[in-house]
Order: structure tokens, then sequence, then C-alpha cells
């Protein structure tokens, strides 16, 4: 590879510059990161990337396929797909793009690669294809050029309309006349005439001589930019007849060419919109700036601004109005930061400010005076918006290892300053709590990755033990992961990251083909069952998900298991927080077979107001109810309230968190139907545990 140049389409922020990390590790350049379909469509029209790594979920207008078909219709950039979906109708929408690749995540980093490899040699080979086109279609239409047509004396004998209007002689009083008297080019930077290549010469050579950065001076005196070639006219064999058969010109007008030229080379470098420099060249000098401050110990700042209410503006009033307040607020940030510093706009209405020679606490009064200027009214036609930023400041030392380190950081800050309402000030500070648990989670990303694509996650099983004799033992499956060092990971470490950076249905995908893979190799199945046996936890981020329920069908469907044997649990939270996708998530498998049970129910009262509408089978009574039962008067009556209404609605009740025998002969007097927690079994891993001994 030789660094070619991607765009990443992304919505996820930490997984993106976690991405663009490992691209940059082999060899790859980062040209930009999208997070929505609008935006990539823009940066692939601004940046034209060698290629584009394209989620396919994206937040906002449009998803991933959309912008891909737009972009191969409008730049035929190649695009792959990187997606955690692979259900038949968005196969059939993403073909419509001709994808030069499609991977499914979790993907090992080789797959990601080769894949790359393969879609750049792809690439190539049509550009090559195109090239020729266009070499020949030039061919074919190079009479909108001038073509000038000497002898091999240098005299004049062709000269087509094109060529006579850019040197102000016509072909009838040209003929004749030396070539040299006709065609008169000088340098446009020296003003020095150029000699054209002598005639003697010009047959020693195959190659055609090529001009550009010069101008013509015609017959009126007027100065024409141009560009051209000269060549040699060769005879039959390619041997001259005589000494020389003769040369032709051809060249064309490039002033308009030129001035374009002028602007694209300033809008490769500028925000069009905010007339800020533009990510890739912001990035630039913060990379200098990095540098300086690693290799001569200067001190400079970074600060990270992102608008709080522009998706707001952009919902309600449209686009126009998204970027007039974008134009506004680049304004605002060029009228109040001084010129020896560099201002950008990142993407978005994400912008950067890198202060050079500046300390820290200087540049947190640039900070606050910023977000001063920023919180303002914003007016669009009947509409009014009160407009804020929250900004994250980092100190740019010797201390910062390299332009990563200062946007992850920063990133952190500026989050942190969302968390905390908004229209705030966050300092980067490495022992600050918030900032190391943060930082601890978003390491979680590439841990969790890499444990998906090297099977390194566990599967443990509980009991869940009946309190009555007409029921059957049930055991929970749990997860444990094992480290990069070998150490086991519980899943209270890295499940709150996993939930948080949308991790969660890729694991609970690799749980269920596992347990299915563990009841293939177990033996025969059992033919009848009163209840399910075993209990898998569902995250919210899953029963979101529509795609997941084809996987869940499709993995019984080939594994040819019984449905009725799980039993999934869904959150309290999650069913009343996505009550009507919940609802529908349940009801379609419990048409196949699968029970539900409601986990950590109790822990708001208002839940009973749902709980009429959830078709679930089992009740969880939350732990913290459950573990003091026997000694809390109001624990037991809510426990008894809870069990009771659960009998009402015709459901089963587990109470979890069982940790003495008090607590579970409480729990029997009451008619709890199961009881789980260490007093009953402590979890152990599922291959040592078996499952239908009981039965």
């Amino acid at each position: 590879m030789s660094g070619e140049r991607i765009l990443i389409v992304e919505d996820e922020r930490i997984i993106a510059i976690d991405l663009q990390r490992r691209l940059e590790n082999y060899g790859y350049r980062v040209a930009a990161i999208a997070s929505t379909a609008a935006e990539a469509i823009e940066r692939a029209c601004e940046l034209h990337p060698d290629i584009i790594l394209m989620d396919i979920m994206l937040s906002g207008d449009g998803d991933g396929i959309d912008a891909a078909q737009t972009i191969r219709d409008s730049s035929g950039i190649p695009v792959i797909f990187l997606t955690a979906y692979a259900d038949e109708r968005t196969l059939e929408r993403a073909k419509a793009a001709e994808p030069f690749g499609y991977l499914l995540k979790p993907f090992k980093e080789r797959e990601l690669y080769t894949t790359i490899d393969m879609a750049l040699h792809k690439s190539r080979l049509h550009m090559e294809v195109r090239r020729h086109e266009r070499w020949l279609s030039s061919i074919l239409n190079s009479v909108a050029d001038a073509i000038i047509a000497s002898d091999g004396e240098d005299t004049i004998q062709f000269m087509n309309p094109v060529a006579e209007s850019l040197t102000g002689w016509t072909e009838k009083d040209a003929k004749g006349l030396a070539l040299a008297d006709i065609f008169q080019i000088f340098d446009l930077h020296s003003g020095l005439r150029i000699q054209l290549p002598s005639s003697a010469g010009s047959h020693d050579s195959d190659n055609a001589v090529f001009f550009d950065d010069a101008y013509l001076h015609n017959k009126q005196g007027a100065r024409i930019q141009v560009d051209g070639t000269i060549a040699s006219i060769r005879g039959p064999g390619n041997h001259p007849r005589h000494h020389f058969d003769g040369r032709t010109i051809a060249f064309r007008d490039v002033t308009d060419l030129k001035k374009m030229s002028d602007i694209i080379v300033y809008q490769a470098s500028h925000d069009i919109l905010t007339g800020l420099i533009n990510r890739d060249e912001f990035f630039a000098h913060l990379e200098e700036t990095v540098r300086t401050s690693r290799d001569d110990g200067r001190h400079h700042a970074f600060i990270y601004v992102d608008l709080d209410q522009f998706k707001v503006v952009n919902d309600v009033c449209g686009h126009l109005a998204g970027d007039e307040l974008l134009r506004q607020i680049g304004g605002a940030l060029l009228e109040n930061v001084h010129r020896e510093h560099y201002i950008g706009r990142l993407g978005g209405d994400e912008y950067g400010v890198v202060l050079v020679d500046t300390n820290l606490q200087q540049a947190q009064q640039v900070a606050h005076q910023l977000r001063e200027v920023l919180n303002r009214k914003f007016i669009w036609q009947h509409n009014t918006f009160n407009i804020t930023a929250s900004i994250g400041v980092v100190p740019v030392s010797s201390h910062n290892s390299d332009i990563y380190t200062v946007l992850a950081a920063a990133d952190d800050a500026c989050y942190l300053a969302k968390e905390e309402g908004g229209n705030a000030v966050k300092v980067y500070e490495t022992a600050d709590y918030t900032f190391l648990k943060r930082r601890g989670e978003m390491q979680w990303i590439s841990r969790l990755t890499r444990a998906l694509e090297e099977d390194r996650f566990v599967l443990y099983a509980q009991p869940i033990h009946p309190l009555a004799s007409n029921l059957g033992l049930k055991q929970e499956i749990l997860i444990r992961l094992i480290d990069d060092d070998g150490s086991m990971v519980s899943p209270g470490d890295f499940i709150p990251a996993a939930e948080r950076y949308n991790l969660m249905p890729s694991v609970d995908r690799w749980v269920i083909n596992s347990v299915l893979r563990h009841l293939r190799s177990a033996g025969p199945l059992p033919q009848q069952l009163d209840s399910a046996l075993l209990a898998i936890n569902i995250s919210g981020a899953s029963v979101k998900d529509e795609a997941f329920l084809d996987f869940v069908t499709r993995a019984f469907r080939e594994a040819d298991v019984d449905p009725a044997l799980f039993c999934f649990e869904v959150t309290e939270t999650t069913a009343i927080e996505s009550l009507s996708r919940a609802v529908g998530f349940m009801n379609r498998l419990r048409k196949i077979g699968v029970s539900f049970a409601l986990d950590d129910f109790g822990n708001g009262f208002t839940s009973f107001a749902y709980l009429k509408n959830l078709p679930v089978d089992y009740l969880k009574i939350d732990g913290s109810f459950v573990r003091d039962v026997d000694t809390d008067p109001i624990s037991l009556a809510m426990v008894e309230a809870i069990n009771n209404i659960g009998h009402v609605m015709g459901m089963k009740t587990i109470a979890e968190f069982v940790t003495s025998n008090s607590v579970k002969q409480q729990l029997a007097g009451i008619g709890v139907d199961y009881v789980q927690g260490y007093e009953i079994a402590r979890p152990a891993p599922l291959d040592q545990i078996v499952l239908f001994a009981a039965q």
C-alpha cells in the first residue's frame, strides 16, 4: 500500500477514531470521518478519497446505502460497507449501490485490509479503463484545441479555426510564413520567450514536447495563457523522408482554467460554507503544532467546539437555516481569535482552534470568551433558538505523543461538557476520574472487538431453582471475557462500555450462536418441554435492532433447535423505554416458542402500569428487594406485592440475589416460584454443566 486516502463514514465517533487508528497503523491515510449520509456525500465530493468505508445505519436523514448510491452516480468512488446487518432486505438494497466489498461486524483486521486491498486494485483497473477512454475521447475531439501544422522547413501549412482565433492569424495569411513568427509563446513567470525545439533535432526523438505555464502573444497584442504539445510528423516506417516531414502544435486557451485552478487550490484547503480552513488543512496545522511542542518544548493549546442545538435548528428549519448558523459561528470565531492562530471547521457543527504559543490559563480565557460569544439567539423566519456550545480544551505540550492523543483528549473534554448540560468549558485533565472512566470505556472498544474476533468470550451458567415440586430446574446463561493477559473479566466490567458504544448486538449474537453450538455438541435434546430451560439476557440495543429478530429465527432454524428451550430476559428499563418495540419483539418470538422474562423488575413501581401490556412469562424480582426480605418488612411487602401481581397475571416469579437460607425460606413462604443466587449455586462454566439431567 502507498498511503491511499480513506473516508470513514461511521456515526459512532469512538468506533470511527478506533478504526482510523487501525487503518493508519497499516499505512493508510484517513481523509476524513463523516457521521451522516449527507456529510458522507459532501466529504466524498470535496476530498475525492481513494475508497470509502461506509456504515449502513447512520444518524440523520438517509443511510449508508443511499449515500453510496449518490456517490457512485456522482464520482464513482469505490465503497465498502462495514455493517452488522446481513438481512435479505439490507443485502438487496446494498447490491443496488454496487459496493466493492461488504464486511460484517465484527470483522478481523486481516479481512478488512484484504477487502480494502482488493477493492483498491479493482478500482485502479476501472480507473485505468476510464483513463484510456478519456484519452481516446480527447484524441477524437482534439479539433476543439488549436492545431498548427508546419512542413520540414518550419513554414505554416495548416491552421484550424481555433488556432486562427487564438493567434489572430487566418490560415490564408499565415500559410507559408515561419512558424516562429506566428506562434510566439512566453514564460508566464519570467516573461522570457520560449524557444521552440529546432526542426533539425525534432526527428531524433519520438516523444512530444509539452509546455505549460506559458502565454501566447497573438497578432492583436493580447496575452492568452496556453498549454499544449509539439510533436514531430514522421514518414512511413517512422523514417524521415528527405530529412524531416514537419511537426504539429496542439494547444488551448487555459486562461479561465487557470483561474479556476486557483479557486480549486483555495477550496482544497478551505471549507466552502464558512471560509475557514477545512479538516485536512487544520489537522496538518495541528500536527505541526504537536511536533513543535514535542521537539522544541513550545506550549500550545487545542480548543474543540461543538454546538449544542445545531440538530434542533436543522430538524425544525431545514439545512438552509443550519448552513446559515454554521456561517455565523464561523464568522464569530474569526472575529474573536487572533490571526496568528488557526481556526477550522472539522465537519458538521464541530470547529477547532489551535492557539499557538499559548499556555493553559490563556487558552481557558479564550475558551470562556468564545463560550460567551457563541451564546446567542439565532432567528430564522418565525423561529428563535438559543444557541450554546460545548467546548473542550487540551494543552499541547511535550507530553502529547501525537495528534490522535490530542484529538481523543479534546473529544473526551467536549463530551463531558455536553454531559454536564452543554454551554460549558471543560479542560482535559489526565488525573480527573471522569476522564479516566471515559478513557477506560473507550479502551474497551478495542478490547471487546479483539475478543469477538478471537473468540475469547466464555459461557457460564447459574441455576434458577424451583421452590415447587412441579417446576423444573432452569439455567441462566452468563458471559465472561478472557482478557489479553489471560485473566477472567466479569460482565460488570465490560458490559457498560459495550452498551454505551453499541457493541451489545454483536455480543448477544455471539452468546446465542455459542449456546446453540453447545447444545448441538451436548447430545440428544429433550423432545417435550413443560417450560423453557435456558435463560439468555438480551440487551436493549438488540431489542431495538430489527435485524436481530431475523438473526434469531434463522439461528434456531439452522441449528435445528426447539426455540421453546429458551427464555429471553429483557430488563424492565428496556421494556418501558421502548414499549411498542419490545412488545413487537416479544410477540414475534413467542409465536415460534420462545418465552420471556422481565428482569430487574421493581426498580420503579410505575412499572405496574406497563406490566399488563407486556407479554412476559416470568417476572424476575429485583435483587435489591430480595436480599433483605428476611429482615426488612418494606422489602418483604414489595416482594409480596410483585409476586401476587405476577401470579394474578399468569406469570411465574423468580427471586434473584438469594444469599442465605433464611431469605430462601421467606421466599418459599411468600409463594415465589423460583430462586437464584449464591445460596443456591454460584455460576459455573457451561461446559461443566449437564443441562438436562434434572428434566
